[in-house]
């Protein structure tokens, strides 16, 4: 039987604080043999990839969602790129630009996206799309 995969599923939110085993082990016996946790910011991508590390199945992508475009600095940048060395990281993202709600100006996502796509973790091998762009080989 082939498995499933979940590539966007955000289980370190707070909604899942007091059943996220329980979702993550109803998955597992759905089929589900691997999911993808993005970070949206740095405590979101910080709890992914902690998230990861706890699960043979989960694995995460660490970013900045383009409504928090604006926290990503020198420093947040840096933090991600320690991140994306975790063995559990295997997209950077999300990323991109989101001109729908406008949460953060515009050129203040185009300046994000392009510090976010300015570097590649050793593990990079190609672009998938501007929510995730770079994966590892599986």
């Amino acid at each position: 039987m082939t498995g499933l995969v979940d590539s966007h599923c955000h289980l370190d939110a707070r909604r899942f604080e007091t059943d996220r085993e329980t979702v993550i082990v109803r998955a597992v016996e759905s089929g589900v043999t691997h999911i993808v946790n993005p970070g949206v910011d740095l405590p979101s991508s910080r709890s992914a990839v902690k998230l990861a590390q706890q699960h043979e199945c989960i694995y995460a992508a660490v970013g900045f969602h383009p409504h928090e475009a604006k926290a990503l600095d020198a420093s947040a940048l840096e933090e991600l790129r320690r991140l994306a060395a975790s063995p559990k990281v295997v997209a950077i993202g999300e990323i991109g630009l989101d001109y729908y709600r406008d949460l953060s100006p515009r050129d203040v996502q185009r300046r994000a996206l392009k510090r976010s796509s300015s570097w590649r973790p050793s593990w990079a091998c190609r672009s998938l799309s501007t929510t995730v762009t770079l994966t590892r080989t599986c």
